[in-house]
């Protein structure tokens, strides 16, 4: 019962439309030319002028709407359900009824029509596509060439079933429709080339704009088909060829890479790839040997295929991947399966699959695997691991030139990525690890450090209190800038190095790593430094024994660090000396080898002490870069300047030889005199550099 009404109301509607068109008739003039109708604007066409033409018809579907043409154009006409006429191809009529605005351009309302008899068709030359292309041949019949790109049946467009075409003409495209009476497999029209004879319609949009054109051909008769489709190598596609056009099918053949079900076909052929547009939904699997059947067309960088049908041909293995030549043009190999190496920058999620996102060299790209491939192997790939890729290569182009501008891949199994390498144990997270037990314990040694310095300056106090001569004030000038030149020093030195690690972190982790080791190795050597010293304060060596084996034993790890070799030589008969002169011997000793590899880089170091009747003397001799003498005490070093103090208040100068390249010899002479006695407390808490 719903349906009944709904079939009714549009008669109901278009009856009551044309009796107001029959009143408003009243006053205007009689129509009986259609180029008359034609010349109305949609408003005055929408006044139903009344309407009695005489004509033949050209088409006689979609029912009950038919087209007619006399002497001086042609017309759709949009036919009376009540009461029902016959229309029939060919007749000729006399059609009265009223104008309408239609939806183009103004059409006739029929309100009654009366067959006079059989006409001839109209004559029509054969025209351009272009000639239609503007909208005024709208309902002229006419004649037009054209390729086929597509043939279909069409069961919803009319009442009747219609077999639907969709051509190419020079130009420009265009839609067809012709009423059949039963089903039939027009595929091998496809790429035939037609000569095409009916009405020419008209396609629009809401607002009376053209759109497009279609072609109304009453009969199958009026399409006459010619010309098959040629096969070609893929690396031939819109080539520039003499005297041929790009607007034919062609025929390919190749080996399946990649399927995209209903949408896409990659296949490749001799090392050359090609996208396939294609709805057919027949599955393949990759390494499917297949004919293909399409229209060339231009891609952002290479040629594809439109429109294409494709059968199986048996199986074979899958297309060799080619190797990824960045330096080579990008757009050959646009659509092929091709590989490469590259580092995983980052790697994410996506609705529509996990996307990759690659470096290779100085060129970045990425790589997605779609949607419904278990993909849980690859989101577990750690970051900057070296891997190999191997999908379909899309190259995407720009600018006026149309120059390949970037690429992606894209991935078909999760096999397509297979890890080469992982990076090291050296990541950004672990560093930022290591960094912070580093400050921790450069923390504790600086707490440590300060602690220190306040047990010595307390001790200092001590001996300020016991000190009773100019001689005690100066060894406690001594044992501060010694404290300066030993703790802030390697501090400094750990800090550069931590400030290396930061900087270089990420361009070079090995770079950051040695940084780090060279910072902890500094760390250790402070606190073995630091703990010498309080040990040193007390002058152990002194104690246990005399002035030679203290120069050997605090002389042989300074060059052993250093990886050098030091000479002993000992002159005469070792005595006791009094304690002031070993204790400043032993530090001017200390001061010459220290310096010699600290800032000499000497590898040989020769040291030697001379016993005689009156006098003993101290010498320390190298093989490094030496220096100017005139420049010897920079700012902020207190070595020399400490050696001469110390031989100077033994009554004695300090002999200072070098020059740059030939090393340097400090020699120093004490006369064996009575010397005022200095406090024994001095003796046992004086400090010097080590």
């Amino acid at each position: 019962m719903r349906v009944a009404v709904f079939v009714l109301l549009p008669c109901c509607l278009r009856t009551g439309a044309w009796a107001r068109g029959q009143q408003l008739a009243g006053g205007l003039p009689t129509l009986t030319h259609i180029d008359q109708i034609r010349r109305l604007s949609p408003e005055q066409a929408a006044q139903g002028y009344p309407v009695r033409v005489r004509g033949v018809i050209t088409m006689d579907a979609p029912a009950p709407d038919f087209f007619v043409q006399d002497a001086t154009a042609g017309i759709y006409v949009e036919g009376s359900t009540s009461p029902k006429y016959p229309h029939l191809l060919g007749q000729l009529v006399q059609v009265d009824g009223v104008t309408g605005p239609g939806k183009f351009a103004p059409v006739i309302r029929e309100t009654k029509l009366r067959v006079l008899g059989k006409a001839v068709l109209p004559r029509a030359k054969i025209s351009v596509f272009s000639e239609f292309a503007n909208g005024q041949q709208d309902g002229q019949w006419a004649r037009v060439r054209g390729i086929v790109r597509s043939a279909a049946l069409d069961r919803s467009s009319w009442r009747e079933p219609a077999l639907a075409m969709h051509i190419a003409s020079e130009g420009g495209e265009f839609n067809v429709r012709i009423p059949i009476t039963h089903a039939e497999d027009f595929s091998s029209w496809i790429d035939r080339e037609v000569l095409i004879e009916g009405v020419c319609g008209s396609l629009y949009n809401a607002n009376r704009q053209l759109t497009g054109i279609l072609f109304y051909v009453p009969r199958l008769s009026f399409v006459k088909v010619e010309a098959p489709a040629t096969e070609v190598p893929l690396s031939t596609l819109l080539r520039f060829s003499p005297g041929e056009g790009t607007r034919h099918r062609v025929r390919v053949r190749g080996i399946v890479g990649y399927q995209q079900l209903g949408h896409a076909l990659f296949i490749q052929s001799q090392g050359t790839g090609i996208r396939v547009l294609t709805q057919q939904t027949t599955p393949l699997a990759i390494g499917d040997l297949v004919d293909v059947v399409g229209f060339p067309i231009m891609g952002e960088s290479a040629p594809m295929l439109e429109d294409a049908m494709f059968h199986p041909l048996g199986h074979q293995t899958g297309p060799e991947a080619v190797k990824l030549n960045l330096d080579a043009p990008w757009e050959q190999f646009d659509g092929a399966v091709v590989t490469t190496d590259a580092t995983l920058v980052s790697r994410h999620a996506q609705p529509d699959g996990v996307r990759l996102h690659l470096q290779h060299g100085d060129t970045f790209f990425d790589a997605s695997l779609p949607l419904g491939v278990a993909a849980d192997g690859v989101l577990s790939i750690p970051l900057n691991s070296q891997v190999q890729i191997t999908g379909i290569c899309l190259v995407r182009s720009g600018g006026l030139w149309r120059i390949p501008q970037s690429f992606r891949i894209l991935l078909r199994l999760p096999e397509d990525v297979v890890v080469l390498t992982t990076p090291s144990w050296w990541n950004l997270r672990h560093t930022l690890w290591l960094l912070g037990i580093m400050g921790g314990v450069l923390f504790a040694v600086a707490a440590w450090v300060v602690v220190l310095g306040r047990r010595l300056r307390e001790q200092m106090n001590v001996i300020r209190q016991k000190l009773r001569s100019s001689a005690v004030l100066e060894e406690r000038n001594r044992i501060a800038r010694e404290l300066h030149d030993t703790l802030e020093q390697e501090l400094a030195g750990i800090t550069m190095q931590l400030d290396l690690a930061v900087d270089r972190l990420e361009q070079s982790p090995r770079v950051a790593r040695q940084a780090v080791e060279t910072a902890r190795n500094m760390s250790r050597h402070s606190m073995l430094e630091a703990r010498r010293s309080v040990w040193d304060l007390r002058c152990q060596l002194l104690e246990d024994g005399d002035l030679v084996s203290a120069l050997e034993q605090i002389v042989e790890p300074l060059v052993a660090r250093e990886n050098a070799k030091v000479d002993f030589e000992i002159q005469g008969t070792p005595v006791r000396l009094p304690g002031p002169v070993e204790m400043n011997l032993l530090r001017i000793g200390q001061e010459a080898v220290a310096n010699a590899m600290r800032h000499g880089h000497a590898r040989q170091v020769c040291l030697e002490l001379r016993y005689a009747v009156a006098s003993v003397c101290l010498s320390v001799s190298d093989d490094g870069i030496g220096f100017v003498i005139d420049h010897a005490s920079p700012t902020g070093h207190f070595g020399l300047l400490d050696m001469r103090e110390r031989a100077q208040s033994m009554g004695s100068q300090l002999s200072i030889q070098s020059e740059p390249g030939r090393g340097t010899r400090i020699a120093v002479g004490v006369p064996l005199v009575p010397l005022e006695p200095i406090d024994e407390e001095l003796k046992t808490n004086t400090y010097s550099r080590g």
